[in-house]
């Protein structure tokens, strides 16, 4: 029946008051704090050394009225270690709250006997929630180092390495396992904690959620535990429809939210959502009630175009006004302003995006994040030329340690990698490449475990998926291609057998890219194939019938239906091979309605999306599609989309532009 503000609550609750722990606080102040906490009962305290000794005191007050209640007080000579004295302070105010023996868990035996390591871990906490990922886990290294057997502070690694390099982060695993194997001393609902992140990395979502709901069944005011529950929730991705886990992720962040207005790591996870659903022509729409419901499927649409635009416009107005909650509670992280520039981009308000890059700016000047954002929002204005010429100087000018000391570290990859979307679409490689490259050295400065998945010994699995999307995309160049898709084949041969699928899908992209570009070399394809015991995808099927002379298997393959179970780890957009498939099947109206909607306004400009670099392509295709249905005007525009968008392209995508000319000529060229 005890509820107390933990550390991270109070911490939050000080930030949002501009104070920091330290500060005196006035009981006035306290009232304050402990009003927008929901509690009734607030406990000041005050310490007075005198030689040796120190006499602690803690006053207890009604937090409605401003009496005092009660007063607890301790005198020892505590020597280096003051923590058995607040131990024994804390018995007391616990008597006096009529709280039960049992409950009572020394602060060091249920931590650590160091002082030292005791400090470094708070230490990493309050990083933790500044967001400072880098610091927090530089602090909770420390801690370990001085004592090897501190659960708690392997459990905050694991949930720091957790947001700097994701779920499948080897070092992050280690350090639940490790935080597992020390837990004895802890109460139940931290072990219950340990036990339910660890499931949770694992990929075990189903036994994550059972835990947390467990706590939950104990305190429903459990904010820790309503996060937890929604990133079970967000990270379970069985089946294509994620509808129904979003929704369940989403209810779950905003009762966090809820209980702890400042609980900044849920804000994460509900942005990611909401921009997902804010797009022109989003895969999910948010419908009332907090609901994701998916908006089509293999056979068409499934919901009104009605229904659609009405909830792209609710997500961008709660887009919005989540990212000016964000700010308030953490006006200097730049990933709190980062979600308010994407809700304003998703609305189309560019100006008001770039207005908020300068307030920041005006807090950080040499923030070397900035001009990658500040680009993004040009680009998705419209402002190519202008973007990509401040993404060269750029990456001209940055250095990987220049991005060390800074927070929000899967931000900084992502503002990054961003860079390769201008620079595909214009189709210069080259520097599309040198993003994605600078990127990965980022990446491995700020993560100090460079590799991407347990097994990978060079580190190179990240950097290696990212350029086999580009040139797969942008269908060349070969030589480039083969060499990632070399590569990929060699690290599944070298890897661990349970790594080995992993490792050789790191180079699918690419497999698929020397078949459908302009190589047209199926042999990776079929290695790929016999190394990974799958199938490809059925639009790459498709196109190997075709080009057997099999339009039967082609046509049967592009009939399959997509079915929940049914899952590739091909990281390629389906779509344009579809088309691509039916236009070689002389089916040009399908290939045309397949490619409905594959335009920049439904792009992503936020992280990489390869499909800026397979723009030109598909406009290629809807071309020569148009053009074969007679319907000389719209191609005539295609092809000159075509021109104009790779008017600069590297030379290895020449023959596609000499495909548009040639188009030009036939439809002929106005203009």
């Amino acid at each position: 029946d005890l509820s107390v503000v933990d550390h991270e609550r109070l911490h939050d609750l000080l930030a949002r008051h501009r104070l920091k722990v330290g500060d005196d606080i006035g009981l006035d102040m306290a009232r304050r704090l402990a009003r927008e906490a929901g509690v009734w009962t607030v406990v000041l305290g005050d310490f007075t050394p005198a030689g040796d000794s120190l006499h602690l005191t803690a006053r207890v007050f009604d937090v409605a009225s401003g009496r005092r209640v009660d007063v607890a007080q301790v005198d020892d000579r505590p020597g280096s270690d003051v923590r058995p004295m607040f131990d024994a302070l804390a018995a007391k105010l616990l008597d006096l709250s009529g709280a039960p023996n049992e409950i009572r868990i020394g602060l060091a035996r249920s931590t650590t006997q160091s002082l030292e390591a005791f400090r470094a871990y708070l230490a990493g906490v309050e990083q933790l929630n500044r967001w400072d990922l880098i610091g927090a886990e530089q602090s909770l290294q420390r801690a370990i180092g001085l004592d090897s057997t501190f659960g708690l502070a392997y459990y905050r690694l694991a949930l720091t390495r957790g947001w700097i390099a994701g779920t499948e982060d080897s070092l992050a695993n280690w350090a639940m396992t490790r935080a597992t194997s020390y837990s004895g001393n802890l109460p139940v609902h931290e072990r219950t904690v340990f036990n339910a992140f660890r499931s949770f990395l694992g990929g075990q979502n189903a036994e994550a959620r059972a835990l947390y709901q467990q706590l939950l069944a104990r305190d429903s005011g459990d904010a820790d535990a309503w996060y937890g529950l929604g990133d079970a929730w967000y990270h379970d991705d069985e089946g294509r429809d994620q509808g129904p886990a979003w929704t369940q992720a989403m209810r779950a962040f905003k009762r966090a939210l809820a209980l702890d207005p400042n609980y900044a790591l849920a804000y994460e996870h509900i942005h990611s959502m909401l921009g997902e659903a804010a797009v022109t022509n989003p895969l999910y729409a948010l419908l009332p009630g907090d609901s994701f419901a998916i908006t089509r499927s293999s056979n068409g649409p499934t919901m009104d175009s009605v229904t659609v635009n009405a909830s792209v416009r609710r997500a961008r107005a709660e887009a919005l006004s989540s990212a000016r909650s964000w700010v308030s509670t953490q006006p200097t992280t730049f990933r709190a302003h980062g979600a308010m520039v994407n809700a304003y981009v998703a609305a189309g308000n560019y100006q008001a995006a770039l207005s908020e890059v300068q307030r920041f700016r005006a807090i950080t000047p040499l923030h070397p994040e900035v001009p990658f954002v500040e680009a993004r929002i040009r680009f998705a204005r419209g402002d190519i030329d202008q973007a990509a010429a401040q993404l060269r100087t750029a990456l001209d000018s940055v250095a990987p340690k220049d991005f060390r000391s800074y927070q929000g570290v899967p931000g900084v990859l992502a503002d990054i990698v961003a860079a390769a979307n201008v620079f595909a679409y214009q189709g210069d490689l080259d520097n599309a490449a040198k993003a994605i490259e600078l990127a990965d050295q980022v990446r491995r400065e700020v993560s100090h475990k460079p590799e991407w998945a347990a097994g990978d010994l060079k580190g190179d699995s990240w950097r290696r998926a990212m350029l086999a999307e580009l040139y797969s995309a942008a269908g060349a160049p070969a030589s480039s291609l083969r060499q990632i898709w070399q590569s990929a084949a060699e690290a599944s041969r070298m890897g661990p057998a349970e790594k080995r699928k992993h490792l050789v899908h790191t180079g699918a992209s690419a497999a698929v890219g020397l078949f459908t570009g302009l190589a047209g070399d199926s042999t990776a394809l079929t290695e790929l194939q016999a190394m990974s015991g799958e199938p490809p995808p059925k639009e790459v099927r498709a196109l190997l019938a075709v080009s057997r002379g099999d339009s039967s298997a082609a046509r049967r393959a592009l009939a399959e239906p997509d079915t929940a179970a049914k899952k590739h780890m091909y990281p390629v957009y389906s779509r344009p091979y579809a088309a691509q498939a039916y236009y070689l099947l002389g089916d040009y109206q399908t290939a045309l309605r397949v490619l409905e909607g594959f335009e920049p306004s439904n792009l992503y400009t936020a992280g990489f999306d390869s499909r800026w670099g397979m723009l030109g392509r598909v406009r290629l295709l809807r071309g020569a599609a148009y053009e074969r249905l007679g319907r000389r005007a719209e191609a005539r525009e295609e092809y000159q989309r075509v021109m104009k968008q790779w008017r600069s392209a590297d030379p290895e995508l020449q023959p596609f532009i000499d495909q548009a000319r040639r188009g030009l000529a036939r439809v002929g060229y106005s203009g």
